[in-house]
């Protein structure tokens, strides 16, 4: 099932590997989402960054409750 990461940005719920949050020096939260390209040989790294950490929950949210239909 395809998950909306991103606006026109979309990755086959197979092909996730690992959703990653930390925080940046300058206050932003950053969600990485680590995931399989068409070659198994190289891993893709997709990163969105937020102001708030309320921000970054909702986006965590969402994308659990997208891989969680699949």
């Amino acid at each position: 099932m395809l998950v909306k990461v991103d606006d026109g940005f979309y990755l086959n719920s197979h092909h996730i590997i690992a959703v990653r949050i930390y925080k940046e020096v300058q206050q932003a939260f950053v969600v990485s989402v680590e995931y399989t390209p068409n070659s198994v040989q190289k891993t893709g790294m997709f990163e969105k960054r937020f102001t708030t950490g309320r921000e970054a929950e909702q986006y965590l949210q969402m994308l659990n409750q997208m891989i969680g239909k699949s």
